[in-house]
C-alpha cells in the first residue's frame, strides 16, 4: 500500500510527530510504501521525497510564528496559510502524480498547510483520513480551556467566543482572524472532503459525536507504543523516584505537582525523588524552578531535559509511578502507554482523555484537576501501599499488550484505509 503521510513538520517537536515515525517505522516494517509531505524546515529529517515539500512560512530554522519577522511579506504568507495556500494545493498535487498515493494519512494541516492540502488530495480522488492529535476541529484554542478550565463555548460552532476571550494568544487580531478563516472554511465545506477521523480515545470520539460530526465519520483507535522497547525492569523492580515527562508549560500543570510534593516534604516524600524529563516555554520552566526553590525542594526534584528513547523507557521502567498532572483534556499522552508497557502505574488529572484510560486501583489514580492537596493524598496513598502498586504494575503491562501494542493499532489503521481505498474503487470491502 502506497501511503501519503502529511504533517507540518517533518521532525520531533511532540507527541504528534513521535507517533507519526514511529507508525512510519512500522509501516515500512510491513512492506508499505510512505510518502511523506511536509514543511520544509531545516529540522527536517531527510527524505527523498523533500522536493515537493512546501516552504516555511519565514525562515527554514524558524518554526513558531513569534520567531517570524513582522514585513508584510511574512503577515501575508501567514494568512494565506490560514485561510488557503494555492502553493500547498500544487505542492500536493505534484507528489500525487509523482507516486499515486492510495490513501492520504493526515496530522497537523491547519495554520501552516491550511484546508488546500484536502482540496489537493480530493482533487486526485485520494482519500483522506485524518488523525485528531489536538481539539482544533471543535475549539479554535485547540484545547477547550479557558483560564485553567476546562471550556466548551464553542463545540456547537460558535466562534464568537474564541474571540471575545481572545482564546489565540490572547490577541483579539488573531483570534478574529482564525474565526474568519474557519468560517470561510466551513463555507466552502472543506471539512466535507475528509473521509474518517481517527479519534486516539473515546472521549474525544464522544466530543466530536456532540459537535456534529456523524458517527460514520469516526473512529476510534487508540495511538501505540513498541512495547519491546518500553517494557517493565526485571521483576518489575523499582528505584525511589517518581516520573512527569512530557513537555514543559503551563496546560501540562507541572507546577501543581510541585506544590503537592511541597506539601509532603517533611512526611512521605522525604526520601524519593521526582525526575522531570523534558523542556518547554522558558518562562514557565524557570517558574517551576523558583517553585522548586520555595517549597525545599532542590534536593528532591531534578530536571533531566530532553532525554532519548532508550534513557525514557529505563526511566519509566524503574520510576514507582508516574504523574501526568495536565489541566486540558489532553488526547492519551504517549507517557501514559509508554509507562502502562514499563508496568509503571499513572496518576492524572480526572479530566478528558485521562479519565478515559486511568483506572483507580488498577492502573493508576486520578485527582481532581489543578489541585495539588487531592494529588498530594493519591501519591501518600500510593506511597504507603506497596503491594498495591506492584499489582496496579502486572495491570498497566496487561493493559499495554491489549491495547496499546503497535500490532493492535497498524490492523486497524490498515483496515480503516482498505475500507475507503475499496470505497474509491467502487469496490465492497
Amino acid at each position: 500500500m502506497k501511503i501519503l503521510l502529511a504533517n507540518y513538520r517533518y521532525f520531533i517537536s511532540g507527541g504528534p510527530e513521535r507517533y507519526m515515525f514511529n507508525l512510519l517505522s512500522q509501516l515500512e516494517k510491513q512492506q508499505h510504501e510512505i510518502i511523506p509531505f511536509s514543511i520544509d524546515y531545516s529540522q527536517n529529517l531527510t527524505s527523498k521525497y523533500k522536493k515537493y515539500f512546501v516552504s516555511p512560512i519565514g525562515k527554514k530554522e524558524q518554526i513558531y510564528y513569534d520567531q517570524h519577522s513582522k514585513s508584510l511579506s511574512i503577515l501575508l504568507k501567514t494568512i494565506s496559510r490560514l485561510f488557503y495556500s494555492n502553493e500547498v494545493e500544487k505542492a500536493v498535487s505534484r507528489i500525487i502524480e509523482a507516486t499515486t498515493p492510495d490513501v492520504a494519512y493526515v496530522l497537523h494541516y491547519l495554520r501552516k498547510l491550511s484546508p488546500s492540502l484536502l482540496v489537493g488530495l480530493k482533487k486526485k480522488n485520494i482519500p483522506i483520513i485524518v488523525r485528531l492529535s489536538d481539539y482544533a476541529m471543535i475549539c479554535p484554542q485547540g484545547h477547550c480551556i479557558k483560564n485553567d478550565l476546562s471550556c466548551t463555548l464553542c463545540i456547537h460552532g460558535a466562534l464568537l467566543p474564541s474571540i471575545t476571550n481572545r482564546c489565540l494568544k490572547n490577541s483579539l487580531p488573531i483570534s478574529m482572524l482564525n474565526a474568519l478563516a474557519t468560517i470561510y472554511h466551513r463555507s466552502k465545506r472543506y471539512f466535507d472532503l475528509i473521509d474518517n477521523y481517527v479519534c486516539t480515545n473515546m472521549y474525544m470520539y464522544k466530543m466530536m459525536l456532540d459537535a456534529g460530526y456523524p458517527d460514520n465519520k469516526l473512529t476510534c483507535i487508540p495511538t501505540f507504543t513498541d512495547i519491546s522497547h518500553f517494557k517493565p525492569a526485571n521483576e518489575y523492580k523499582k528505584s525511589n523516584y517518581i516520573v512527569y515527562s512530557g513537555r514543559l508549560d503551563h496546560l501540562k500543570g507541572i507546577h501543581v505537582l510541585i506544590n503537592a510534593l511541597g506539601m509532603l516534604k517533611n512526611k512521605e516524600f522525604k526520601n524519593i525523588q521526582l525526575k522531570i524529563a523534558g523542556t518547554g516555554d522558558f518562562r514557565y520552566v524557570q517558574q517551576c524552578e523558583e517553585m522548586v526553590k520555595k517549597n525545599g525542594l532542590r534536593t528532591h526534584i531534578e530536571f533531566l531535559g530532553n532525554i532519548d528513547s532508550i534513557q525514557l523507557a529505563t526511566l519509566l521502567s524503574k520510576a514507582i509511578f508516574s504523574v501526568v498532572p495536565s489541566l486540558w483534556f489532553e488526547n492519551l499522552p504517549n507517557v501514559i502507554i509508554e509507562s502502562y508497557a514499563c508496568g509503571t502505574p499513572v496518576i492524572a488529572s480526572n479530566i478528558g482523555s485521562l479519565s478515559d484510560c486511568i483506572h483507580d486501583y488498577k492502573t493508576g489514580f486520578l485527582f481532581k484537576p489543578g489541585d495539588s492537596e487531592d494529588l498530594a493524598k493519591k501519591v501518600s496513598f500510593c506511597l504507603d501501599n506497596e503491594n498495591l502498586l506492584h499489582n496496579m504494575a502486572l495491570n498497566a503491562r496487561r493493559e499495554a499488550e491489549a491495547k496499546y501494542a503497535p500490532s493492535v493499532h497498524i490492523e486497524s489503521l490498515l483496515n480503516l484505509f482498505k475500507k475507503y481505498i475499496h470505497k474509491k474503487n467502487g469496490r465492497s470491502f
